[in-house]
């Protein structure tokens, strides 16, 4: 059975500031119609299953997929405090994974890696995710850049998921490194960076020039359908 199933994105409040957050996730081709039958199996499998820590979500990709991939499959959890409280019955794992099978067309890309600044938002506000995969030089000053930008920008980023990363297995194309915002819908995430470059032009440009070299290998759009924290 594969459980590299398990698999990004993630997230909650303050865990980052002690614990080291790491994510592991694979993309699938979900055959046609599936999609609420695969809901409705992680309802059934993760619903009141206390985790040691971090969450599990189910994602559709939307812009920017890739290989015919429709959704993804997304585990986050803090380092050397993965699972369950109390771990499930073998035969309860493998219905849910055979379920998930039945439903799967294709496996496409697994990916692994950490989380280096987060800062939480409303999903169910905010569902939508713009992700960025890119090279950035300077770790450290991108992330740095980032929340100083979010804390001088409090009400454009007010209930929107705000996140930086590494990729450390499977790095995509070369990327380094991942940035992330969510948003209400596209109109949203457009609104935002329309605001940013003109109205918050001053404190965006100060963002550019504050992280560092960063180039953008590739960038998509998931849809957050599912959490269970």
């Amino acid at each position: 059975m594969r459980h590299l199933f398990i698999a990004f994105i993630l997230l909650f409040s303050g865990v980052l500031s002690a614990q080291q957050m790491a994510f592991n996730f694979i993309e699938v081709k979900a055959k046609e119609n599936s999609e609420d039958q695969i809901e409705s199996l992680f309802d059934e499998f993760f619903t009141d299953r206390e985790r040691k820590s971090g969450g599990v979500f189910l994602e559709r990709l939307r812009h920017g997929r890739d290989d015919g991939s429709t959704h993804r499959i997304v585990f986050l959890w803090e380092l050397n405090n993965g699972g369950f409280v109390t771990q499930p019955e073998e035969s309860e794992g493998d219905a849910f994974w055979r379920g998930i099978r039945n439903h799967v067309e294709t496996w496409g890309e697994a990916r692994a890696g950490r989380i280096m600044n987060l800062n939480p938002g409303d999903e169910e506000k905010n569902p939508v995710i713009h992700i960025w995969d890119i090279k950035a030089e300077d770790p450290s000053a991108f992330a740095k850049a980032q929340q100083a930008m979010v804390d001088a920008l409090p009400e454009a980023f007010k209930d929107r998921l705000v996140a930086f990363g590494t990729y450390d297995v499977n790095k995509p194309n070369g990327a380094s490194h991942w940035a992330l915002l969510s948003g209400k819908d596209m109109n949203d995430h457009l609104s935002l960076y329309q605001d940013l470059q003109t109205t918050h032009s001053e404190t965006f440009m100060t963002y550019i020039k504050d992280r560092g070299k960063a180039t953008q290998v590739k960038d998509f759009i998931v849809e957050r359908l599912k959490t269970f924290q």
